[in-house]
């Protein structure tokens, strides 16, 4: 008996694929943005400068210590 593809849901069933669409959409909205090269074959290989350059731009922004910018300091309220 064959089976019967209307009530299966491809994409709800596999999120690995998914979540490979996602990153190829990601990386060439940031090639785009960024005006360099777009090859989808570049996806997830650390070796090529792009995507590096992609994983760099997805990690998340250092916090400054005390929530302040460096070299900037309030001697007055400190010294109160």
């Amino acid at each position: 008996m064959s089976k019967n593809y209307k009530d299966y849901r491809y994409f709800e069933n596999r999120p690995d694929v998914v979540k490979v669409w996602n990153d190829l959409d990601t990386y060439l909205d940031f090639c785009r943005f960024e005006l360099r090269p777009f090859d989808p074959a570049h996806l997830y290989r650390k070796d090529n400068d792009n995507y590096r350059a992609f994983l760099d731009s997805q990690r998340p922004k250092r916090q400054w210590q005390n929530n302040r910018p460096r070299g900037q300091t309030n001697y007055r309220s400190r010294n109160q």
